[in-house]
């Protein structure tokens, strides 16, 4: 038999194979809530080893695409319940990838009084499908303020105890593909010149907080990061 085959261990987990599924944006979240075709989905899978599922958002702000689902409500957690219970039946580990959009947002795609966020005041090049306008040029963020950062980073916290709740055998924060994280470690998305903008160690300074604020919330054998540096995706 392959190796491929034969159960390993991840920190304190048990995975039944060495086989990882990658995450993909499904856009199936009506109404942002993960639903009974998102719990077949991930089922259909759960062979894996270890599932890492698709983007949710820990903040209304953070939906960037049309219906992908969050982790930021209680309708949410009990959503995810169903992929999860569905998940573990047929034996495999799931981890949540919590992926918050800044930028590479639309306000077409958001709930009222959402807010489209990013380091700086620098929109991304391109446009992005809406269900309400079809494809719109990407917008110019608002610069997160110092409490809009402070309050982000509990955003991610408060995500990743909700993913615990659904179930979630731990998370993967999306520090990749331009996303939030992403945007402040680039320089020509990050152009800021407090503490958290110039120099590498500045530009690392948010991701270091949530990554750290997360670990101390639900453990540092729960949480993963997915980095990109050789990327050049939005």
């Amino acid at each position: 038999m392959s190796i491929l085959y034969t159960s390993t261990t991840l920190g304190p987990l048990v995975l039944q194979n060495r086989m990882v599924m990658a995450p993909m944006t499904r856009s199936r979240a009506t109404g942002n809530i993960p639903n009974a075709l998102m719990a077949d989905y991930y089922a259909q899978r759960g062979t894996a080893g270890l599932i890492i599922t698709e983007g949710a958002s820990p903040s209304p702000n953070g939906l960037g695409y049309a219906r992908i689902p969050g982790i930021f409500s209680q309708a949410q957690v009990e959503g995810w319940k169903a992929t999860t219970e569905a998940v573990h039946k047929k034996g495999a580990k799931i981890f949540l990838q919590i992926m918050h959009s800044g930028r590479i947002s639309h306000p077409l795609n958001m709930p009222a009084g959402a807010r489209v966020i990013a380091p700086s005041a620098v929109a991304a090049s391109g446009e992005m499908y809406t269900d309400a306008g079809g494809m719109k040029p990407f917008p110019v963020p608002e610069a997160m303020t110092l409490e809009d950062i402070k309050s982000t980073v509990a955003e991610y916290v408060q995500g990743a105890k909700n993913a615990v709740a659904a179930g979630f055998d731990g998370i993967e924060l999306h520090g990749a593909n331009g996303y939030l994280l992403e945007q402040f470690i680039r320089p020509n998305s990050n152009l800021r010149t407090d503490n958290y903008g110039g120099s590498i160690e500045n530009r690392a300074r948010f991701v270091l907080e949530v990554v750290n604020a997360v670990i101390a919330a639900i453990g540092r054998e729960k949480v993963g990061i997915r980095l990109s540096p050789f990327g050049v995706f939005q």
